[in-house]
């Protein structure tokens, strides 16, 4: 074979092989230049990348997720707040707010998260706490009950100051929890809308608010959430995406690169992982029957999240088994664990997640029966007037 042949030879066997090297580097994750990054699962909050995901880090304007959500939660999105000069004051990303306007919460809420308003974030806390640091109680609170463990609060807007942190997993599950509540999802899946406003001479009038999450225009399945910049956190973003029923939350922290590598971090979770969705945390599965006890039978209860995330080649290879005994003997207990759901893919066990009784069976006893016999004669009696 000539050496101008030969060349041509292995020219062409690398250009066939070239496709599925390029596959084979593209199946990974992103390469990303944040400080730290996560790409969550919202239904089951399972973390599909991570890179220094709970490394305390300054969340600067993500912090308003936190505050959004309470502001919802309190019931009074309705109520007129007046703003304080404490508020309209407020450094940073602003709505424009002055002292003594008045603005119902609602539009205070879009502001925060459409506009990013630090002058909003302290209305907010002042009108539904008192004070804003009463508030930033309440925001502590609220980010140990839902475990993240990882977040201090020290005030409800995101301005740098120390011992104000989270970490990008805490900003991913603080994100899930508030994308359950459809008022917080609809506002921060709004690229652009208009407020009712009073000016300085009171006449009310619509004022436009854009979003500042850019993302919304340049992914189309993007759908939230919240941007954040401050000199010490440089450029943040918490961002989500849904196709199908699969939603998935990305956190990107200190990243110059973020809008490029929030999409790249999403488009790679929805390319290669789906969501096998079987049911809800607390749907009834069947009923069981119940040997000698004062009922006949029990609900079953699934007592966890009966989904899970799978790479998308083996989504058809995936089956559920339910594992319940025909019959239970009494007593049964609320709570009690009865069976199990167990996820296969190619029958291997991946998961399995309790099945529970959702309620208590007293055991058929001489003693029951006698006083259900003496109970139902009362409740008779009672209703003829007899007693």
């Amino acid at each position: 074979m000539t050496r101008k042949r030969l060349y041509h030879v292995v020219l062409g066997l690398m250009l066939l092989l070239l496709p599925t090297a390029t596959a084979a580097a593209n199946s990974g994750p992103p390469a990303i230049h944040a400080q730290a990054a996560i790409l969550m699962d919202a239904k089951t909050g399972e973390v599909l990348y991570g890179k220094n995901i709970h490394t305390h880090c300054a969340p600067a304007s993500t912090t308003k997720i936190m505050t959004a959500i309470l502001a919802i939660e309190s019931g009074h999105l309705d109520d007129t707040v007046k703003i304080s000069a404490r508020a309209a004051s407020t450094a940073g990303s602003s709505m424009h707010l002055y002292p003594g306007q008045e603005i119902s919460l609602r539009e205070l809420l879009t502001g925060l998260l459409l506009r990013s308003g630090n002058d909003a974030a302290v209305a907010i806390a002042e009108h539904l706490a008192g004070s804003v640091d009463a508030f930033i109680e309440i925001m502590n609170q609220k980010a140990q009950v839902l475990g993240a463990y990882n977040t201090h609060f020290v005030n409800p807007h995101g301005l740098s100051r120390a011992g104000h942190y989270s970490s990008a997993f805490d900003l991913a599950w603080i994100a899930r929890y508030a994308l359950r509540n459809p008022i917080f999802a609809q506002i921060v899946g709004t690229r652009e809308t208009a407020i009712d406003w009073q000016d300085r001479s009171g006449r009310e009038q619509g004022r436009q608010l854009r979003n500042t999450n850019k993302l919304l225009w340049m992914f189309d399945e993007a759908d939230g959430v919240k941007t954040g910049t401050t000199n010490e956190a440089g450029p943040c973003l918490v961002s989500s995406a849904t196709r199908g029923n699969q939603k998935l939350i990305a956190v990107v922290l200190h990243d110059h690169n973020r809008w490029d590598d929030s999409m790249r971090l999403l488009q790679y979770g929805l390319d290669h992982y789906d969501l096998y969705d079987y049911a809800n945390e607390g749907e009834v599965l069947t009923s069981l029957p119940v040997e000698n006890g004062l009922e006949d039978a029990t609900d079953v209860v699934i007592a966890g999240s009966a989904a899970m995330v799978v790479k998308t080649e083996d989504y058809p290879h995936v089956n559920v088994e339910i594992d319940l005994p025909p019959t239970i003997k009494a007593p049964v207990y609320q709570g009690q664990k009865i069976g199990e759901l167990i996820f296969y893919i190619n029958d291997k066990a991946v998961k399995t997640v309790d099945l529970t009784s959702a309620k208590d069976v007293a055991e058929r006893t001489p003693t029951l029966l006698f006083f259900q016999f003496l109970s139902k004669t009362f409740r008779l009696l009672s209703s003829w007037g007899l007693l």
